[in-house]
Protein backbone atom coordinates (compact mmCIF):
# COMPACT_ATOMS: atom_id res chain seq x y z
CA UNK A 1 0.00 0.00 0.00
CA UNK A 2 1.36 3.40 -1.01
CA UNK A 3 0.42 6.27 1.27
CA UNK A 4 0.63 9.67 -0.39
CA UNK A 5 0.11 12.84 1.62
CA UNK A 6 -0.25 16.35 0.29
CA UNK A 7 0.58 19.64 1.99
CA UNK A 8 3.24 18.28 4.31
CA UNK A 9 5.35 21.40 3.94
CA UNK A 10 4.56 25.08 4.42
CA UNK A 11 7.12 27.58 3.15
CA UNK A 12 6.82 31.31 3.73
CA UNK A 13 3.25 30.85 4.99
CA UNK A 14 2.14 29.02 1.81
CA UNK A 15 1.30 25.32 1.66
CA UNK A 16 3.17 23.72 -1.22
CA UNK A 17 0.95 21.54 -3.37
CA UNK A 18 1.96 18.31 -5.03
CA UNK A 19 2.89 14.91 -3.69
CA UNK A 20 6.12 14.88 -1.72
CA UNK A 21 8.32 12.07 -2.97
CA UNK A 22 11.20 12.63 -0.56
CA UNK A 23 12.70 15.07 1.94
CA UNK A 24 16.38 14.91 2.77
CA UNK A 25 18.19 17.04 5.33
CA UNK A 26 21.97 17.02 5.68
CA UNK A 27 24.19 18.82 8.17
CA UNK A 28 27.97 18.74 8.14
CA UNK A 29 30.58 19.54 10.75
CA UNK A 30 33.62 21.50 9.56
CA UNK A 31 36.84 19.74 10.53
CA UNK A 32 40.24 20.99 9.37
CA UNK A 33 43.34 18.84 9.11
CA UNK A 34 46.47 20.18 10.82
CA UNK A 35 49.52 19.18 8.80
CA UNK A 36 53.20 19.13 9.64
CA UNK A 37 56.05 20.48 7.47
CA UNK A 38 56.05 17.35 5.31
CA UNK A 39 52.33 17.57 4.53
CA UNK A 40 51.25 14.69 6.74
CA UNK A 41 48.15 15.12 8.86
CA UNK A 42 49.07 15.48 12.52
CA UNK A 43 45.63 16.14 13.98
CA UNK A 44 42.06 17.13 13.20
CA UNK A 45 40.60 20.40 14.47
CA UNK A 46 36.80 20.93 14.55
CA UNK A 47 35.95 24.52 13.59
CA UNK A 48 32.14 24.56 13.51
CA UNK A 49 29.20 23.50 11.38
CA UNK A 50 28.07 24.21 7.85
CA UNK A 51 24.53 25.31 7.07
CA UNK A 52 21.92 22.55 6.93
CA UNK A 53 20.81 21.65 3.40
CA UNK A 54 17.26 20.52 2.74
CA UNK A 55 16.13 18.91 -0.50
CA UNK A 56 12.43 18.32 -1.19
CA UNK A 57 11.30 16.36 -4.24
CA UNK A 58 7.71 16.72 -5.49
CA UNK A 59 5.62 14.83 -8.00
CA UNK A 60 3.36 17.35 -9.70
CA UNK A 61 0.01 16.18 -11.02
CA UNK A 62 -3.12 18.08 -11.96
CA UNK A 63 -5.48 18.39 -9.01
CA UNK A 64 -8.97 19.80 -8.57
CA UNK A 65 -7.54 23.15 -7.41
CA UNK A 66 -4.32 23.58 -9.44
CA UNK A 67 -2.76 22.39 -12.66
CA UNK A 68 0.89 21.33 -12.92
CA UNK A 69 1.82 24.67 -14.49
CA UNK A 70 0.08 26.63 -11.69
CA UNK A 71 1.94 24.58 -9.07
CA UNK A 72 5.27 25.42 -10.74
CA UNK A 73 4.29 29.12 -10.96
CA UNK A 74 3.49 29.17 -7.22
CA UNK A 75 6.90 27.66 -6.41
CA UNK A 76 8.62 30.10 -8.78
CA UNK A 77 6.96 33.08 -7.05
CA UNK A 78 8.24 31.77 -3.71
CA UNK A 79 11.73 31.30 -5.15
CA UNK A 80 11.94 34.68 -6.85
CA UNK A 81 9.09 37.16 -6.83
CA UNK A 82 8.93 39.96 -9.38
CA UNK A 83 11.59 42.59 -8.62
CA UNK A 84 13.30 40.47 -5.95
CA UNK A 85 17.09 40.96 -5.98
CA UNK A 86 18.26 38.40 -3.40
CA UNK A 87 16.97 35.37 -1.53
CA UNK A 88 14.76 36.08 1.47
CA UNK A 89 14.68 34.23 4.76
CA UNK A 90 11.41 32.27 4.99
CA UNK A 91 9.69 30.38 7.79
CA UNK A 92 9.36 26.65 7.15
CA UNK A 93 6.82 24.36 8.78
CA UNK A 94 7.57 20.68 8.34
CA UNK A 95 7.83 17.76 10.74
CA UNK A 96 11.29 16.66 9.58
CA UNK A 97 12.67 20.20 9.79
CA UNK A 98 11.19 20.91 13.22
CA UNK A 99 12.73 17.70 14.59
CA UNK A 100 16.13 18.97 13.42
CA UNK A 101 15.52 22.44 14.90
CA UNK A 102 15.15 24.22 11.55
CA UNK A 103 12.49 26.93 11.44
CA UNK A 104 13.82 29.39 8.83
CA UNK A 105 15.45 28.76 5.48
CA UNK A 106 16.66 30.44 2.32
CA UNK A 107 15.16 29.14 -0.94
CA UNK A 108 18.42 28.26 -2.72
CA UNK A 109 17.42 26.33 -5.84
CA UNK A 110 14.32 25.31 -7.81
CA UNK A 111 14.52 22.73 -10.56
CA UNK A 112 11.68 21.16 -12.52
CA UNK A 113 11.66 18.16 -14.83
CA UNK A 114 9.03 17.18 -17.38
CA UNK A 115 9.04 13.41 -17.95
CA UNK A 116 7.18 13.21 -21.29
CA UNK A 117 7.05 9.41 -21.50
CA UNK A 118 5.25 9.22 -18.15
CA UNK A 119 3.28 12.46 -18.66
CA UNK A 120 4.27 13.87 -15.28
CA UNK A 121 6.44 16.61 -13.89
CA UNK A 122 8.72 16.66 -10.91
CA UNK A 123 10.08 19.60 -8.96
CA UNK A 124 13.02 19.72 -6.59
CA UNK A 125 13.47 22.48 -4.02
CA UNK A 126 16.82 23.05 -2.36
CA UNK A 127 16.69 25.05 0.85
CA UNK A 128 19.49 26.28 3.07
CA UNK A 129 19.14 26.88 6.82
CA UNK A 130 21.21 29.90 7.87
CA UNK A 131 24.03 29.55 10.35
CA UNK A 132 23.38 32.14 13.03
CA UNK A 133 26.52 33.72 14.44
CA UNK A 134 26.44 34.00 18.20
CA UNK A 135 27.52 37.34 19.60
CA UNK A 136 28.40 37.66 23.26
CA UNK A 137 27.85 41.02 24.88
CA UNK A 138 29.23 42.27 28.12
CA UNK A 139 28.74 45.42 30.11
CA UNK A 140 31.69 47.71 30.42
CA UNK A 141 31.77 50.24 33.19
CA UNK A 142 33.27 53.53 32.12
CA UNK A 143 34.41 54.42 35.61
CA UNK A 144 36.13 51.12 36.43
CA UNK A 145 39.57 51.79 35.02
CA UNK A 146 42.71 50.52 36.72
CA UNK A 147 45.04 53.27 35.51
CA UNK A 148 44.39 56.55 37.44
CA UNK A 149 45.57 58.70 34.50
CA UNK A 150 42.99 57.15 32.19
CA UNK A 151 40.37 57.48 34.92
CA UNK A 152 40.85 61.23 35.19
CA UNK A 153 40.69 61.60 31.39
CA UNK A 154 37.47 59.55 31.35
CA UNK A 155 35.93 61.71 34.08
CA UNK A 156 36.91 64.89 32.18
CA UNK A 157 35.26 63.57 29.02
CA UNK A 158 32.10 62.70 30.97
CA UNK A 159 32.04 66.20 32.48
CA UNK A 160 32.58 67.84 29.11
CA UNK A 161 29.71 65.79 27.64
CA UNK A 162 27.41 67.15 30.35
CA UNK A 163 28.41 70.70 29.37
CA UNK A 164 27.65 70.20 25.70
CA UNK A 165 24.67 72.17 24.32
CA UNK A 166 22.80 69.04 23.33
CA UNK A 167 23.15 67.45 26.77
CA UNK A 168 22.20 70.73 28.44
CA UNK A 169 19.12 70.93 26.21
CA UNK A 170 18.13 67.35 27.09
CA UNK A 171 18.65 67.90 30.79
CA UNK A 172 16.74 71.18 30.82
CA UNK A 173 13.91 69.63 28.79
CA UNK A 174 13.56 66.82 31.31
CA UNK A 175 13.70 69.30 34.20
CA UNK A 176 11.05 71.50 32.58
CA UNK A 177 8.70 68.54 32.16
CA UNK A 178 9.15 67.53 35.80
CA UNK A 179 8.53 71.12 36.89
CA UNK A 180 5.31 71.31 34.85
CA UNK A 181 4.02 68.13 36.44
CA UNK A 182 4.84 69.43 39.92
CA UNK A 183 3.18 72.80 39.24
CA UNK A 184 0.01 71.09 37.98
CA UNK A 185 -0.08 68.80 41.00
CA UNK A 186 0.42 71.76 43.36
CA UNK A 187 -2.30 73.79 41.59
CA UNK A 188 -4.77 70.90 41.94
CA UNK A 189 -3.92 70.55 45.59
CA UNK A 190 -4.59 74.30 46.20
CA UNK A 191 -7.84 74.14 44.24
CA UNK A 192 -9.08 71.32 46.45
CA UNK A 193 -8.22 73.20 49.68
CA UNK A 194 -10.11 76.38 48.75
Amino acid sequence: MLLVQDNLIKLGGIKLSGQIKSISISETATIENIEDDKGKTKANQPTGYEAAKISVEFILEDSSTMTQAEQIEAMQRLFKAYGQKKAKLMRIVNEDCSVRGISKVYFQKLSTKNVISESKRTATLELLAPVIAGIKTRKKSYLKISNPINKSKRLKSLKSKNKSPIMREKLTGVAKNKAKVLVKAEAKRWDLKS
